[in-house]
């Protein structure tokens, strides 16, 4: 009897090592985030247009059509003319885009503010989100 206590007690010791080998520990554990396009209205593509051509306002107005307008204004820090591209992707209530527009060229002038708007094409929009980037 004794021996066969010994026999399942020791098996039941290796089973217990296997199930904590890995308690306490992350390693090798990887954390997905959602992309920043999903979660946020205005994302920096490049740290260089976040740095010198920040965002003074970004706000969207429902239309009388339906329609979603967004009105961003961004000023440009630098002496010389900001070269930018930006994209807009317009999504329903559930975050699904239905709009998405290509990118289109966004030009600063030295030291000034500059308004950049777009309408949505479909009347489904309950969120938004515009991309900017350095131009190629």
């Amino acid at each position: 009897m004794n021996k066969t206590i010994s026999v399942l007690l020791g098996m039941t010791c290796v089973a217990a090592a296997a199930l904590c080998s890995g308690c306490g520990t992350t390693a090798g554990v990887r954390t997905t985030r959602a992309p920043l396009e999903s979660v946020e209205n205005l994302v920096y593509l490049d740290a260089v247009a976040a740095r010198q051509i920040p965002c003074e306002s970004l706000q969207a107005e429902r239309l009388a059509s339906g329609r979603t307008r967004v009105i961003g204004r961004f000023y440009n820090k630098r002496n010389n003319t900001a070269e930018c591209q930006v994209k807009v992707k317009f999504k329903n209530a559930a975050g699904d885009v239905v709009d998405e527009t290509g990118w289109m060229p966004f030009l600063l002038p030295r030291r000034e503010v500059v308004q950049f708007d777009h309408t949505s094409l479909s009347t489904d929009v309950k969120d938004f989100t515009l991309m900017i980037r350095a131009a190629k």
